[in-house]
């Protein structure tokens, strides 16, 4: 249980389910992280990279507001169409 607590992640673009499973985590394990900084640390890390330091630089005070945040950024990529499926992030160019 602690491997998946440490090792989750958001999968796609459904950060709700992220969040869920790692709250139900968190509750069941409370010794593992005695402290907001080292949760929200371990959150904020199983967020996509192209969020996750953006959330990092907005400072959250509580996991609530760091939540809050990266579901408004998921939801401007969404709306935007710039979630990228894969993590190939090369120009490709045509012959």
């Amino acid at each position: 249980m602690e491997d998946e607590f440490y090792n989750l992640t958001v999968k796609g673009n459904d950060l709700k389910t992220y969040v869920r499973r790692f709250q139900e985590l968190a509750i069941l394990c409370p010794n593992m992280l005695p402290n907001t900084v080292k949760l929200m640390k371990v959150f904020i890390g199983g967020l996509p990279q192209s969020i996750e330091g953006t959330v990092t630089a907005s400072k959250p005070q509580t996991l609530e507001e760091a939540t809050n945040i990266a579901q408004r950024l998921m939801d401007q990529m969404i709306k935007y169409g710039s979630m990228q499926e894969t993590s190939d992030h090369k120009r490709k160019f045509d012959d």
